[in-house]
């Protein structure tokens, strides 16, 4: 049960109100972990609940320990604008109870907007790399504070190209901070991101993040006249 977790009453009775009262998989391993302030790196597939399993790690954090005149404490980068308000949709539901300020710094929006929203130092930014790139270019982001990193979907960052963008950032965020990782896969690329900016980290796999040990994937590469003849004749030989 999510009562069972040691969050904040605010964030218990948020939960409850949204009719989330059992955690996933990848909550109930990740939550307990990230309140112990050690860094995380979690491997999950897309869909299982990883945005809950950061935001309430770190909004329990902001309310345990306030810091009224610090600025930005919390960054979550991710890879695209559709993730980036589904997390602001979530992190509004869950921290409706508290007082803390989320900004949301993405593509296809008024840039001098968002640089008013960055100079009033927000709790959280939420943000897409290339636009934070494009603010942090123009000095206007203050990272000085900053006490959480969460990069989502990290192997999609690196699949759309955001390697040099997040490197960009990572030059502006101060080092000691708790970093959360979190992708659907786990190449190596993804490994060596981590080597790079995770100290000791926890590491959780869910097993549901890849196929059963017994069923065998394979593909073909055919052209289009061919598809219906290939797929007829593979059902026939399905027992």
């Amino acid at each position: 049960m999510i009562s069972d977790l040691p969050l904040h009453p605010q964030l218990l009775r948020a939960a409850d109100e949204l009719g989330f009262t059992e955690p996933t998989a990848v909550q109930a391993d990740a939550i307990p972990a990230a309140l112990t302030g050690r860094d995380l790196i979690v491997c999950s597939k897309t869909g299982s609940g990883k945005t809950a399993a950061f935001l309430l790690p770190t909004l329990n954090l902001m309310l345990e320990h306030e810091a009224p005149k610090s600025g930005t404490r919390v960054l979550i980068l991710l890879p695209t604008r559709e993730l980036a308000l589904q997390t602001r949709r979530t992190f509004d539901a869950m921290a409706r109870y508290t007082q803390i300020k989320c900004g949301l710094i993405m593509g296809g929006e008024a840039f001098n907007h968002q640089a008013a929203t960055l100079r009033k130092n927000p709790e959280v930014i939420i943000a897409t790399p290339g636009r934070l790139v494009e603010h942090i270019e123009k000095g206007t982001p203050d990272f000085r504070d900053l006490e959480v990193l969460v990069l989502d979907e990290a192997d999609r960052m690196l699949d759309m190209g955001f390697q040099d963008d997040i490197n960009k950032i990572l030059a502006h965020l101060p080092t000691n901070r708790q970093s959360l990782l979190f992708s659907a896969t786990m190449p190596e690329k993804i490994r060596a991101l981590a080597r790079k900016i995770l100290k000791d980290p926890v590491e959780i796999n869910i097993a549901i993040s890849k196929p059963p040990e017994k069923i065998i994937q394979k593909a073909y590469v055919v052209h289009e006249p061919q598809k219906m003849p290939l797929i007829s004749y593979l059902l026939k030989q399905t027992p």
